[in-house]
């Protein structure tokens, strides 16, 4: 079986397709995958370090952006339909998948135009523009909640899966081994992470809770690269041999991970964005949370993901004001000096998460293919 995978832009974007991708070679393993991005996102980094084929098209966003810059971002669209139908002469896919950001729309397009089945999957609450035109042709519709449902078409075959993550992330990685990678102690830690790029806001929210020396934490505080070295001068913090980051105190800092399978076994409570990639690993792990969802964002659809897990019980909501600070700080004392909470907390995550959604979506893309 062929399969050709696209989505890019972002983590939030790639990763769920690599995971998709990885189950269906563990479920056929004479199966061939080829993974569709651009030349200057982020797949085009990550997808070979995963041990994927690569190849690129011409695309680029559209929405949100001035008259020129739009029309810029047509011509490359349509540039990238026709790129992508070479792709698909030469590479003969049996079906395509893709997750969103502006490359899937020219890949499902020009797959649509020969023929070839193929299917979305949409990792928020609040669907993106793109998957919510791709979804009144693509053959299956993929969804991470069961709120998300109603957005669709009625046209729409749409399947609640949840989001698939890389099956890398449920390795049992002990919590003692975990904590030694990064140069952590054996006690309560708590992982600050803002998504692949990062996010200012959580990193100088994390810096603002360390040097007030308010809670008795351990923190691992993954910035992203654009913030690292403000955060490192911030602190002060010193470079620490052996663990690729700085360490100032009990704060490990690191610019990126791309071992998050220990950077979560690591920790015992999460600071994060609601990206929908972040809360799938969350709950699938069982991991509390403190939530910040980002203003910053289409249609507001990070708050709509976090409210899921706080309607669970799975985490403390904060939305982003002059007073988050405060509000975190709050939030991560009554669940550190309240085990019981904790626990109660872990178990609701685990209860939503879906650690299966990959082989899921894997298993449907198989009957897809032939015609099931």
């Amino acid at each position: 079986m062929r399969c050709l995978v696209t989505g890019g832009g972002t983590g939030g974007h790639i990763y769920p397709a690599v995971a998709v991708a990885e189950a269906l070679v563990r479920l056929l393993p004479r199966s061939r995958v080829l993974y569709v991005g651009t030349a200057r996102g982020m797949e085009s980094v990550l997808v070979p370090k995963e041990g994927l084929d690569f190849e690129a098209i011409r695309s680029s966003g559209i929405r949100g952006k001035s008259l020129s810059s739009a029309l810029r971002g047509i011509w490359a669209a349509s540039l990238g339909i026709g790129d992508a139908c070479r792709i698909i002469r030469r590479f003969k896919p049996d079906v395509v998948f893709g997750t969103g950001g502006y490359v899937s729309g020219p890949v499902m397009l020009a797959a649509r135009l020969m023929g070839i089945p193929c299917a979305i999957q949409e990792q928020n609450v609040i669907p993106g523009k793109t998957n919510l035109v791709l979804s009144r042709f693509a053959n299956k519709t993929f969804t991470a909640w069961e709120e998300s449902v109603e957005q669709f078409s009625g046209t729409a075959d749409v399947k609640v899966t949840g989001n698939p993550i890389r099956a890398s992330l449920l390795k049992a990685t002990g919590k003692h081994e975990a904590r030694a990678a990064f140069g952590l102690e054996d006690r309560f830690t708590l992982l600050v992470l803002g998504g692949s790029r990062g996010a200012r806001f959580l990193v100088d929210l994390a810096l603002e809770i360390a040097l007030s020396g308010n809670l008795d934490i351990q923190m691992l505080l993954i910035t992203g690269q654009d913030y690292y070295h403000n955060a490192v001068a911030t602190l002060g913090a010193e470079q620490q041999a052996g663990i690729a980051g700085a360490k100032y105190g009990n704060i490990i800092l690191q610019p990126y991970v791309y071992n998050m399978e220990k950077a979560y076994r690591a920790c015992d409570l999460v600071l994060a964005r609601a990206g929908g990639m972040t809360l799938a690993e969350i709950t699938a792990l069982g991991l509390p949370s403190v939530i910040v969802p980002s203003p910053n964002v289409v249609a507001n659809h990070q708050e709509y993901n976090a409210r899921v897990l706080e309607t669970a019980g799975a985490a403390v909501v904060v939305k982003e004001g002059p007073d988050t600070s405060k509000q975190v700080e709050q939030g991560l004392r009554q669940i550190l000096n309240n085990p019981g909470r904790h626990k109660k907390m872990a178990q609701a995550a685990m209860s939503i998460g879906r650690p299966d959604a990959a082989e899921q979506i894997a298993r449907e893309l198989i009957a897809l293919a032939r015609g099931v």
